[in-house]
């Protein structure tokens, strides 16, 4: 992201060329600062403005800008000759504001978009109008990873602001933020709505070479955090977040390309070191996330949960659907852990998962592999449990979640049982005196079906008697 304040000296502008669309002729200007470039059009109209403005505002010359023409001023010798025209005043210009540059020829060059400085300007004053009452309606807001990173960077700058009204000023996004709970990231400025308006990190945003991957930013605004959520953007991004770990509750991130944990909970450890492999309490103790209790990871690419998940001992919710898990490892060190959603990934078995997750309540495995359920045979706190949309064929595999004491929903919509015929009395039978407790694929037995079951279940009773 550039700097203008920083590297003003090292900043070029050029028209390189021109197209024409539409009967309108469009000047293509390229801006250079340091090693950040971007691109942007603006048709003669635009120039002219521009210039009005300024000589208005900063007293320039009016005849810095080349004269307008209204006869043929399409011809392509005449274009050619105002292209060099303009490229001079605009070089002329960034002469005559190399130190400061006025916020109008700022916005004129797209400074506002991916400049440091006049992007928090442009934040600050949206804030300063808008943040008391942003605030009132919810603590949460989306930013950018250039707005994070702007923040970011800017806390080591020590121009001013000269704005006369105070509303540029960067206080303004400083307070802001202070008082957020809830931090959205991003790639590019949120849209609202999740999916395609979502920028891929490794592309460059706008019309400039800035991608997103590469900008690195602390959170040290942001001193009352409770959650953040990241979307298509790492959270191996931030360079420093040890001082959230007390404090934060929440954290959620979806659409990354992340293959193990260990890249979002020890995301600015250098290392990221196995836990499961040192005896050094104070560096584990420094990794703790004290205070966080839920975990949403759906949407990525996991393969594994590795020993990192011991950093967050007092968790009690973790989703980690839509990921590319095979097996659960690990958990056994969450003795708080409720609920757990793996739906949408490749489990084909699960074998002894109670040695795992002892005191589950909530189990979700949707939209799996799986055909076999002895494993889950001894998960004697599950209430709730979903095996939508597997493998399961076999009635007899219901017999070991049906001894479940405490078991109250079940779902196995989606399996080739829930094809069969009287699938749903035969199911509930299986709950023997329990059948009229069990809410099977979100819905009680009807009479009808719990009379149904009853027979069943005398019949199974009495055919497991005469084994």
């Amino acid at each position: 992201m550039s700097c203008y304040f920083k590297y003003n000296q090292e900043t070029e502008i050029s028209i390189p060329k021109f197209n024409e669309s539409n009967s309108i002729v469009f000047y293509n200007i390229h801006v250079k600062i340091h090693d950040v470039e971007w691109t942007l059009e603006r048709r003669y109209k635009d120039f002219d403005q521009l210039n009005d403005k300024l000589v208005e505002e900063n007293s320039i010359s009016k005849k810095l800008i080349p004269p307008k023409k209204l006869v043929g001023n399409k011809n392509p010798e005449f274009v050619e000759k105002r292209r060099q025209e303009l490229e001079k005043y605009l070089q002329d210009l960034l002469a005559l504001f190399r130190i400061t540059m006025p916020r109008v020829l700022a916005e004129f060059l797209d400074f506002n978009k991916y400049d440091i400085i006049y992007l928090l300007q442009d934040l600050a004053k949206y804030f300063s109008e808008s943040g008391d009452s942003l605030l009132s309606v919810t603590k949460e807001y989306s930013f950018s990873a250039l707005e994070l990173f702007a923040i970011s960077e800017r806390l080591f700058l020590p121009c001013p602001d000269n704005d006369e009204t105070n509303k540029l000023d960067f206080s303004h996004v400083l307070d802001f933020c202070s008082q957020l709970q809830i931090l959205k990231g991003t790639p590019v400025k949120d849209t609202g709505v999740f999916g395609s308006d979502y920028n891929s990190i490794d592309v460059p945003i706008g019309r400039s070479n800035i991608i997103p991957k590469n900008l690195y930013f602390n959170l040290n605004a942001f001193r009352n955090l409770k959650a953040i959520k990241f979307y298509s953007l790492s959270t191996e991004n931030i360079v420093d977040i040890a001082f959230l770990k007390p404090n934060l509750e929440y954290i959620s991130l979806h659409n990354t390309t992340i293959t193990r944990i260990n890249q979002v909970l020890m995301c600015d450890n250098l290392h990221k070191i196995d836990l499961g492999a040192t005896s050094n309490t104070s560096k584990s103790s420094k990794d703790t996330w004290t205070s966080v209790e839920e975990l949403n990871f759906s949407g990525n690419l996991l393969t594994t949960i590795d020993t990192s998940i011991k950093t967050v001992p007092n968790l009690r919710i973790l989703n980690l659907d839509q990921n590319r898990l095979t097996c659960i490892q690990n958990l056994n060190e969450l003795p708080r852990l409720q609920t757990l959603s793996l739906a949408c990934n490749l489990f084909t078995e699960c074998i002894d998962w109670h040695l795992e997750l002892g005191n589950l309540v909530t189990l979700n495995l949707a939209q799996n592999k799986l055909k076999k359920l002895l494993g889950l045979r001894k998960l004697y706190s599950l209430v709730n449990l979903d095996l939508s949309c597997n493998h399961i064929n076999d009635l007899e595999e219901v017999d070991n979640v049906a001894c479940l004491p405490l078991l109250e929903a079940l779902r196995l919509t989606g399996n080739p049982l829930a094809g069969s015929v009287d699938y749903r009395p035969r199911v509930l039978a299986r709950f023997h005196a329990r059948a009229s407790e069990i809410c099977l694929d979100s819905e009680k037995g009807s009479h009808k079906e719990l009379d149904t079951a009853l027979v069943l279940s005398a019949l199974h009773q009495s055919k497991i008697g005469k084994k």
